[in-house]
């Protein structure tokens, strides 16, 4: 799937914006009040705080004003602009307005129209990060949560993560249509796990100096190297796609609840990745026995802490629990060799450094789970078999929370990290919020290099992805009348309060805005694509009428009969803001 850009003429656009086709188009479907425009996040920068506050028992407090709390960005105060205290559990069991149906074939991003109420929680079965045996247990321990301690008004999306994100269910209360997709994940060793077992188990064979009775000829060694370091190299490879997959999932995950309201809890069960990794690679000299050993090391702590503050910035908290439950040396279980590099058991002083190496890689993969619990304000469960009961505290730790904003004194917008520090002035009070953000300038986004732009993009397009939330809009797709090809029109209308235009002075506004459509046959391929980017230039005039009546957009595709799912997306180009709606389709035969 390739996305090549037509831009519109402006003169197309301003037809667009001056017909009567503009909210009509959509039967007058009016903006959505309750989502929170990004001017509040990013455009002017009002930074939002959520924070969980206990007292030694765990026990939320609830009684705070901001006179208590001491807010510090890289170490200076901070004013703080807004301060509330948010409990959804309660909220849940209030009535609420019925949300009015929408319209015939017209489809949303909404909020209020994926999930009823708050709060919400995803639920992340990972089977890329995790041993099969520990895929199963974990989700044996997930129905039993299900059975025993789901909540009545607790809303639960289920997703699996395997060479991709998958959503198993959307977010509902209902507890049968959460266990039967619980029960549809089946426990699968990934490839990148296969690689990393095959370099594991592989006998590390004798290196250097080695006059052990028995040992291979020196011709020997030197296969035994190669083949190794062969496997060694595949090995990283593999654990560095695992991690990008990993992280990948969790920015598509960022992206689907950001057009959400208040904080999203994201459980993930899993046994991770490390967060950094050493291995030791021989290069050979002129001559086969002049080994020449070098470490190579790759760290993925700053890529974990950009995707921690994409979290963040959507107010979702994770919440890692480890699928291996209670966990001592790693080296005893089904998966360890054990064995020497001769293929024998290991014993004595072998033992204990193998003992040493598999403990090493254990805490490595759990520190990765502390850091994004740290950075995104959650918690972490691990070295515990109630992987159930974990589950019900990850949720109950978000029932009461505060918010807090600020604008931050530090107006220069350079893309460094910015740490937060939040203080409470009353002792025995425990406090978990996130950790900082990018100080990064959203308008400078267009900057950035084309692969990384064009990466976001066939990701948030891809058919199996969540849709995203960034930018709010509704779709309008009639089939047309019937023909051998049909020519099908679709008109969109998006909520002008998620575009960031630019200020071109005197009141006036430019919105640069891209438009995809994609329609996916049953089999999920491809069967056509459009794509188009605009650029609109408004007097105040038609910026007032656009933030009252909508951003118009509208485009058509070509297709034969058959049953379709058509990806509609819509992409900032100030911002890199993203959001899709998907539309069944289906076109009848003469």
């Amino acid at each position: 799937m390739r996305f090549q850009r037509r831009v519109l003429p402006w003169a197309v656009a301003a037809g667009l914006l001056l017909c009567g086709c503009h909210p009509g188009v959509l039967a007058a479907q009016q903006p959505p009040r309750d989502v929170p425009a990004p001017v509040l996040r990013v455009t002017t920068r009002l930074v939002l705080v959520d924070a969980v506050v206990t007292d030694k028992q765990g026990r939320h407090v609830e009684e705070l004003t901001p006179a208590d709390l001491t807010l510090l960005e890289d170490g200076k105060p901070q004013r703080i602009a807004s301060f509330d205290l948010a409990q959804p559990g309660l909220a849940a069991t209030r009535p609420r307005p019925a949300v009015p149906p929408l319209p015939p074939d017209i489809y949303t991003n909404r909020a209020e129209y994926r999930a009823a109420r708050e709060p919400l929680t995803v639920i992340l079965l990972d089977a890329l990060n995790t041993p099969v045996q520990d895929q199963a247990y974990a989700r044996t321990q997930m129905l039993r949560y299900l059975d025993t301690q789901l909540q009545p008004s607790q809303q639960v999306a289920v997703y699996t993560l395997g060479q991709s994100l998958r959503l198993l269910q959307d977010f509902t209360d209902n507890p049968q249509l959460l266990k039967a997709a619980v029960q549809s994940f089946t426990p699968e060793k990934s490839f990148q796990q296969f690689i990393e077992d095959v370099d594991r188990r592989l006998p590390a064979g004798p290196r250097g100096n080695v006059t052990r009775e028995g040992d291979p000829r020196p011709e020997s060694r030197q296969l035994f190297d190669r083949l190794r370091d062969f496997y060694s190299e595949q090995a990283r490879v593999a654990l560095k796609a695992r991690v990008g997959i990993t992280l990948s999932a969790f920015q598509i995950i960022a992206r689907s609840l950001a057009g959400y309201p208040g904080r999203k809890d994201l459980i993930w069960v899993s046994a991770s990745f490390p967060l950094s990794t050493t291995k030791q690679i021989i290069k050979y000299g002129d001559t086969p026995s002049d080994p020449n050993y070098r470490s190579v090391e790759d760290s993925f702590e700053g890529d974990l802490q950009k995707t921690s503050s994409l979290l963040t910035d959507a107010q979702v908290a994770v919440y890692p629990v480890d699928a291996r439950g209670l966990v001592g040396s790693v080296l005893t279980d089904a998966s360890s060799p054990g064995t020497d590099e001769l293929g024998l058991g290991k014993l004595g002083a072998d033992y204990g450094a193998a003992v040493t190496d598999s403990n090493s890689k254990l805490l490595a993969s759990q520190a990765s789970m502390e850091q994004l619990a740290s950075d995104t304000g959650g918690r972490v469960f691990m070295n515990r078999n109630d992987v159930d009961n974990a589950v019900a505290l990850s949720i109950a730790d978000s029932a009461s929370y505060y918010v807090l904003s600020y604008y931050p004194e530090d107006k220069g917008w350079d893309g460094k990290f910015r740490k937060i520090q939040l203080k409470v002035n009353r002792p025995g009070l425990v406090v978990r919020h996130r950790q900082g953000y990018f100080a990064a300038n959203p308008s400078q986004w267009d900057k950035q290099g084309k692969d990384i732009k064009n990466a976001e993009l066939m990701s948030a397009m891809q058919s199996e992805s969540p849709s995203a939330t960034l930018v709010i809009f509704d779709v309008r797709v009639v089939p047309p009348a019937i023909a051998g090809r049909m020519q099908v029109p679709v008109d969109l209308l998006v909520d002008p309060r998620t575009l960031a235009p630019e200020d071109t002075g005197g009141g006036s506004r430019r919105y640069r805005v891209e438009f995809h459509v994609v329609a996916y046959t049953s089999e999920g391929k491809v069967a056509t694509s459009k794509d188009a980017a605009i650029e609109a230039p408004l007097t105040p005039e038609k910026f007032t009428a656009v933030q009252q009546q909508g951003f118009p957009l509208r485009t058509q595709i070509e297709l034969p009969p058959g049953r379709y799912r058509i990806r509609v997306g819509v992409r900032d180009l100030r911002t890199g803001f993203i959001g899709t709606v998907d539309v069944p389709l289906a076109l009848e035969k003469k």
